[in-house]
């Protein structure tokens, strides 16, 4: 039984819906049945995930950082695409000055669980996406990405929560559960 905490952004109700469908659709259509399965989740973009962080001393951190003034902001979805080292399927947004500034002082002001953080969500190596679809090897990748594309239409997006994630895997099964929000 292992847990992580992320630190994540949440969108607008009809984003939200339109990338539920696409992992209803890549389920159903027997690509990628992965996030349709993860218990909990929403459709994000993560800016941190920390690895045997002290949940309390995140939480605590976390509070504090949410006092300062943030604001929603949009994002557009212009691509769909994959990371054949992980076999994720994903829909990349543009890189707003929001995005970028919200990730770097994400990253300053947690930079006690540095140390913690995964090497894909650090700020040398961090690629915005929100994920559709994982698989297990890359042919099945391949297949997931390119139904995906078939199905996709550029999106606007809208950040509208900031929220601390505990994701927990039990007996191969993830559960998300969302520890503190601050809707913007």
């Amino acid at each position: 039984m292992m847990k992580k905490y992320a630190i994540e952004v949440f969108f607008n109700k009809e984003f939200d819906d339109y990338v539920r469908r696409l992992w209803e659709q890549c389920d159903e259509n027997q690509v990628s049945s992965f996030m349709n399965r993860v218990r909990g989740t929403e459709p994000h973009i993560a800016l941190a995930v920390y690895i045997k962080a002290d949940p309390e001393a995140l939480k605590e951190r976390f509070i504090e950082f949410i006092q300062q003034d943030m604001k929603s902001f949009p994002l557009i979805f212009d691509a769909a695409a994959f990371f054949p080292v992980t076999a994720v399927t994903y829909l990349q947004p543009n890189v707003s000055k929001e995005l970028l500034e919200l990730m770097i002082r994400t990253h300053e002001f947690f930079e006690e669980f540095e140390s913690q953080c995964d090497v894909f969500y650090t700020l040398e190596r961090w690629f915005p996406h929100t994920t559709v679809g994982k698989n297990m090897t890359l042919q099945e990748g391949k297949k997931t990405v390119n139904f995906v594309i078939d199905q996709f239409v550029p999106q606007v997006a809208r950040v509208e929560r900031f929220v601390l994630v505990e994701i927990e895997y039990v007996n191969g099964e993830v559960i998300c559960r969302n520890l503190v929000t601050k809707t913007l």
